[in-house]
């Protein structure tokens, strides 16, 4: 017997469980335009150095193991809640610039620190470098474009409600926490773990 199936059974099966992709509903398309017309407009020499910052657990247990097919992994984890490290820096291209380790949470005079004693010295030729921020409510605005200002390179603010144009360094930070989870087990301690990370 021959089972009746409809033309578009195959498609619909095939279309039904895709990943969605997020986007923030508040989000300002015509912002968003400008923002990229802006980076296109600058020089072809100019260095883009996209900041963000992240926080990583100083315990991750891995995701997945490797087992005989129908034989489930257990992976034992502790229940209690453990210090969080937090880093910023920047991302020009391959290179991570001037990252920051730190305790607790970020605020206003720990970014702008870390921007004027940290991240600035880093610079070889401020007058080539636009520093690309989120509005995070650490990052205010006028002490941020006034040390940028001051120390010669210049500062873009993402348009509200769009990590996606700040991909670069926020990929880079994914990847980061998946070779942690994947090599954490190899290191003594969780800072040498992070600097294994990094490489």
């Amino acid at each position: 017997m021959q089972r009746f199936r409809h033309p578009q059974c195959k498609e619909s099966f095939e279309n039904y469980a895709k990943k969605t992709t997020i986007r923030y509903a508040e989000r300002d398309e015509q912002k968003r335009q400008e923002f990229i017309d802006e980076i296109e407009a600058l020089p072809e020499d100019t260095e883009l150095h996209y900041c963000d910052e992240s926080g990583f657990d100083e315990y991750y247990a891995r995701e997945y193991g490797y087992a005989v097919r129908g034989v489930k992994v257990v992976n034992e984890v502790s229940g209690k809640h453990f210090a969080r490290t937090s880093i910023v820096a920047a991302k020009c291209g391959d290179d991570i610039i001037a990252p920051f380790a730190f305790k607790g949470t970020m605020n206003g005079d720990l970014f702008e620190g870390w921007l004027e004693y940290v991240y600035v010295p880093s610079l070889i030729n401020p007058a080539n470098v636009v520093l690309i921020i989120d509005n995070a409510s650490a990052h205010r605005k006028y002490n941020i474009l006034d040390i940028a200002e001051e120390f010669g390179f210049r500062v873009i603010f993402l348009p509200p409600y769009s990590p996606d144009l700040n991909k670069t360094i926020e990929n880079f930070w994914a990847n980061v926490k998946r070779r942690l989870r994947f090599h954490m087990h190899e290191f003594e301690t969780f800072l040498d773990a992070l600097c294994h990370a990094f490489q």
